[in-house]
């Protein structure tokens, strides 16, 4: 979309700086909202995308949801990894993720 906002949820602590963007946003003229979550911070992402949702009841809908994964890399314990261990040779570690846009409904 055109009039496309993203905001990423990194942690519960950006909940209310979250809200007030998308807020700004709105207010701002912008027709739509993209809130981003992975892993602990779907539940924040979904939090936030609800909040605006019930306050802003009759302009704002839930457009879509999309539900992924992608591959997890710690790069603080990539000096540790051994490769000859068969356990992590097999084992790959998944993140889960969260796409929730919202847009205004058009008053016609």
């Amino acid at each position: 979309m055109v009039n496309e906002t993203t905001i990423i949820i990194r942690n519960r602590n950006d909940k209310d700086k979250s809200i007030k963007d998308a807020i700004f946003a709105f207010s701002g003229g912008r027709k739509s909202l993209l809130i981003k979550g992975e892993g602990d911070e779907i539940s924040t992402a979904v939090e936030v995308a609800e909040i605006l949702k019930s306050r802003m009841y009759p302009r704002i809908e839930i457009a879509s949801v999309s539900l992924g994964s992608r591959p997890f890399f710690d790069n603080r314990k990539r000096g540790y990894y051994n490769k000859n261990t068969k356990v992590n040779r097999k084992k790959i570690d998944i993140i889960s993720n969260i796409e929730i846009t919202l847009q205004t409904k058009s008053m016609i």
